[in-house]
């Protein structure tokens, strides 16, 4: 606060200040203001546009002295941003040291929100917990997560701290975290045989936010680690064969599975013997110490004194430390080399959770060697939360592929199912809860990307969808002109459908496969699925140069070629991106191939469609030349059609979303409805 309110009042004493009206701009002096952890103070926790908190009122007076402005907000967790309301009392002003300032617009990020890809080397969440299905791009976990139950460890560590258990201090720590000591141990001494003796190695270890927890735990951990570098000092048996039993029952799989899983090549992984770890274990015990990490300066009242900042750059030869702390380790501090993590106690909310997770990072050559001891649910919360921020991700790239500005797109959050929320409950007062629903109508992908990459990885995600569903019955194939028209098949299995849906990537407006992946699962008792391969069985295209031949590709199904005609549909105007008339993909014949009746207007398809409880699923190969452009390998391009019956007690996904009164509810409108 003092500072923001300092640095108002000196720049408004610039030489370059002007007064224009009732305020004060500088002009000629263009300012850059960037904002990380942007979703913390930054954000204004209030229920009124009237009523503004402390640092978000001085961050937007400082913007609104400079004629010339960018203010760029960076955090891993943009849950609040995106519930910034769009709207601000215009006129509202603001006393800072005598002098009265206008506060100027909220810091929504009405321009652009950009999703930086991380390096494929980045250990982000959806490598630690897995891609689920609905994410629309599965992967397993990590095999680095190691359940602890409930009463395992309450007592001493109460799995719920309250009024009648909070000064209950615990006298011994439990056996899974001993455990957790131990593997730390063996993780630096493998480090150091894979010549990272002199890298910095961390363990997490998360128990209470309460300082005289942390300082009791604190002085626990640390009492267990002097006698087990006495045991290592005296070479212990017994305290060797249970390091030794943790290595080969634990470490030895995990690093076969990881080099196995793992998307990236890393050389330095590898599976080690017994007698090479051990050689390497006094050296990396001895190095590590305990730290207490809270807010407490004056260490008097407090057991253990060891809360000296962890400042790695101190030790040269690298720093092993064991961090036992609670919200301070949240935000703000990195904990280099941090391998494991010893979790007990969280948050509710989406942000808070993820910026907890301190283990997300770079893991050069020991990513093998990790583990992160929690409970199933907190596991299931990270889990949950990873694909809400995955598809929120995907929400960004579908915003910067189509071009549109965040005030001009409805951005959303999934919801959890239970106790978890988005961000504090302060944060979402101009948010409000849209439910999706698919029920009875027609997406299309009529805006389709002309980028051959994702040309090329869509005929991928299409040519593997086939082989799942393996050969066609003999009377589903239809033939026209001795050419092959339809592919039909009746009934079929959800899961190769959805994994189809996901692994699509798309550019089409209200396109968003996650949803589609996710309603289709929830009603999939109420209603069954077909789906058609539409092929092109003219003699000519219909291009404007009528001398060109069809185009044609080839489908291998259980080793039978299927040779297919490339559809044709030509592009209404020429874009970045391949635009289509809307629901023009398909065509009223192909919308009903699989009722078996001849019906002459959309609503009587529709009406059979909904009766039949059956959904329909359309693929069209379309030619690259009706998208104007040309490539070597004529890879067609993949678009599709899906017709929901109409689902009276359907299942709906729910999300937190901006209030934007523009945007309909449905998905999809029908431009030619008879």
């Amino acid at each position: 606060k003092s500072i923001l309110e300092n640095l108002i009042e000196w720049l408004s004493n610039s030489d370059n200040i002007k007064q224009i009206g009732e305020d004060k701009k500088l002009i000629n002096c263009p300012a850059l203001v960037i904002d990380d952890e942007a979703d913390a103070a930054s954000v204004n926790a209030s229920k009124s546009l009237a009523e503004i908190k402390t640092i978000n009122r001085l961050i937007r007076t400082l913007l609104t002295l400079f004629s010339q402005k960018t203010f760029i907000g960076y955090t891993a967790t943009p849950y609040a941003n995106l519930f910034i309301p769009q709207e601000f009392k215009k006129n509202l002003r603001t006393d800072i040291k005598g002098q009265s300032f206008l506060v100027g617009d909220d810091l929504f990020p009405r321009d652009f929100i950009i999703n930086i890809k991380a390096p494929e080397n980045y250990i982000g969440s959806s490598k630690i917990f897995g891609s689920p299905a609905d994410s629309g791009n599965e992967s397993e976990p990590l095999d680095i997560f190691r359940p602890i139950y409930k009463e395992d460890y309450d007592p001493p560590f109460f799995s719920k701290l309250n009024r009648e258990n909070k000064l209950i201090l615990p006298d011994e720590i439990p056996e899974n975290l001993e455990k957790a000591l131990k593997s730390f141990f063996i993780t630096c001494a493998i480090r150091k045989l894979r010549g990272q003796g002199n890298q910095h190695n961390s363990m997490l270890v998360h128990v209470a936010l309460l300082v005289a927890w942390i300082d009791r735990v604190a002085k626990l951990v640390n009492d267990k680690l002097i006698y087990f570098k006495d045991c290592i000092e005296a070479n212990d048996t017994e305290f060797l064969e249970s390091l030794k039993e943790i290595f080969e029952r634990d470490y030895c799989n995990t690093t076969k599975s990881v080099i196995e899983n793992l998307s990236y090549e890393d050389p330095e992984i590898k599976v080690h013997d017994w007698e090479s770890v051990k050689e390497n274990l006094r050296y990396a015990i001895l190095k590590i110490e305990v730290r207490a990490v809270h807010g407490r300066t004056n260490t008097s009242s407090l057991e253990y004194h060891n809360i000296e900042e962890i400042n790695y750059d101190n030790y040269k030869d690298g720093f092993s430390v064991i961090a036992v702390g609670g919200n301070k380790l949240s935000r703000g501090i990195t904990l280099k080399g941090l391998s494991v993590s010893y979790y007990l106690r969280t948050t509710k909310m989406y942000d808070s959770l993820m910026q907890m997770g301190r283990w997300f990072g770079y893991r050069p050559g020991y990513v093998d060697l990790c583990r992160l001891y929690t409970n199933e649910t907190i596991y299931n919360w990270f889990n949950h939360v990873s694909l809400a921020t995955e598809e929120m991700r995907l929400d960004f790239d579908e915003l910067t592929a189509m071009n549109k500005k965040p005030k001009d797109f409805r951005l959303k959050v999934r919801n959890h199912s239970g106790l978890l929320t988005i961000t504090s409950v302060a944060k979402l007062h101009f948010t409000k809860e849209i439910k999706v629903s698919f029920s009875n109508t027609n997406p299309q992908t009529y805006l389709l990307s002309k980028d051959q990459s994702v040309i090329s990885k869509n005929y991928e995600t299409f040519s593997k969808f086939f082989k799942k569903l393996g050969k066609p019955e003999s009377d589903n194939i239809v033939k026209y002109n001795d050419k092959i028209k339809y592919l039909k098949y009746n009934d079929i299995e959800i899961d190769p459908l959805c994994e189809f849906l996901q692994d699509y990537r798309s550019v089409t407006p209200k396109i968003e496969n996650s949803d589609f992946a996710d309603y289709i699962k929830k009603q999939s008792n109420i209603y069954r699925w077909n789906l058609v391969l539409v092929c092109n069985t003219d003699n000519k295209p219909k291009l404007k140069d009528k001398s060109q031949n069809i185009y044609y590709h080839k489908l291998i199904i259980d080793n039978t070629e299927y040779v297919l005609g490339q559809s044709v549909r030509n592009e209404k105007q020429q874009l970045e991106n391949y635009h289509i008339s809307k629901n023009q993909i398909d065509d009223l014949k192909d919308r009903q191939i699989d009722l078996g009746t001849n019906y002459k207007t959309n609503g009587q398809i529709k009406t059979e469609r909904s009766n039949s409880k059956q959904g329909l699923i359309l693929i069209y190969a379309l030619d690259e030349r009706g998208a104007n452009i040309q490539t070597d390998k004529h890879i067609p391009i993949i678009a599709y059609s899906l017709h929901f019956p109409e689902i009276k007690n359907e299942k709906k996904i729910t999300y937190t979303s901006t209030i934007y009164d523009d945007f309909g509810d449905d998905i999809m409108g029908e431009e030619n409805e008879e």
